[in-house]
């Protein structure tokens, strides 16, 4: 983390306590701008069942190697592995041989499955990583758009990037940034442990006066709680008040029933208000996420909209800053 400009930081002073229309929450907004690079991501919408969902998928623009064309990737917390979607990609590799002949075998058991010390860009910082490559993944990109200046949709962002890293998300500015110590400004955040489970983070939610481990899945924006139809049923009545059906799983068709919850449901000492709680209709979550990972369930982004969550892979901190 660069030391904070001295110039500035008086400027931040000024806006704060100067009479200036800026908020003080602005100002020091400002500050950490001067202190941690920043990686913007933007929100993709999607209609899903006839309604369109905003903040459907969080987006993050990259560049891969030497290509000159504009990428996204989706960061999604709640998968192990970062990867490239083979479909949109395979007419790039033919490009770029930087990127061609860093493809190889994977543990030795499949060909053509692993990109090794791929050079990523996130905005304007550099990574450089092991990549998975889904042959059979995403969607072709038509061959009159392969080089317009659109983004194209190549992957996933998984939390294997971030190995003992601080990851902080600030929903609210629509940014992320990666360091390896905990910024001055968030220490006094009251933390919370959480489990680490192949990167998967497992966070303590106290439901009806009951601890419960919940995946926090930056993948599952719709969703502020997801978990089983029994479970669903035991925090809220049996009416379903939303539905949505589609690929939602991995291209994998699949429906959930949202249902209005009605029982004591809180994290970091706050109570979540009006909230609801989705299940999938034919059990897969169930069976394919939280009984392999032994949690109640998983919350999304949805729950963390206005807020900064700083999440201390090193430690399994996780923090929130809702000022």
């Amino acid at each position: 983390m660069k030391k904070c400009n001295v110039k500035m930081f008086l400027i931040v002073l000024f806006l704060i306590f100067g009479g200036s229309s800026l908020s003080s929450a602005q100002a020091v907004s400002c500050l950490r701008e001067s202190s941690l690079k920043w990686i913007p991501f933007f929100w993709e919408g999607d209609s899903i069942s006839g309604k369109y969902i905003e903040k459907a998928y969080l987006y993050v623009p990259v560049k891969i190697e030497d290509l000159p064309y504009d990428f996204s990737m989706q960061l999604d917390l709640g998968t192990s592995n970062t990867q490239f979607y083979g479909i949109p990609l395979k007419p790039y590799l033919s490009e770029s041989t930087s990127l061609a002949n860093k493809l190889g075998d994977y543990q030795g058991t499949a060909k053509d499955a692993l990109f090794t010390n791929v050079n990523l860009k996130m905005g304007n910082v550099d990574f450089q990583c092991d990549i998975l490559h889904f042959q059979k993944r995403g969607e072709e990109i038509p061959k009159d758009s392969l080089h317009s200046k659109t983004p194209k949709h190549i992957g996933t962002i998984a939390p294997d990037i971030f190995k003992d890293k601080i990851l902080i998300i600030d929903y609210r500015l629509c940014r992320f940034s990666v360091l390896d110590s905990l910024p001055a400004e968030y220490k006094d955040l009251p933390a919370k442990t959480f489990e680490l489970d192949e990167g998967i983070v497992k966070i303590p939610f106290r439901i009806n006066g009951t601890e419960q481990k919940l995946m926090f899945d930056t993948g599952s924006s719709p969703f502020p709680l997801a978990t089983s139809k029994e479970r669903a049923l035991e925090i809220a009545g049996p009416t379903i008040i939303d539905s949505l059906s589609g690929p939602l799983w991995w291209g994998q068709e699949i429906t959930f029933y949202g249902l209005e919850v009605n029982k004591h449901i809180e994290f970091d000492g706050v109570v979540l208000e009006n909230t609801k709680v989705y299940y999938d209709r034919d059990g897969l979550w169930e069976e394919g996420v939280f009984k392999p990972l032994g949690i109640w369930g998983l919350t999304g982004n949805a729950c963390f909209f206005d807020h900064v969550v700083i999440l201390d892979y090193k430690n399994k901190l996780f923090r929130i800053d809702r000022n």
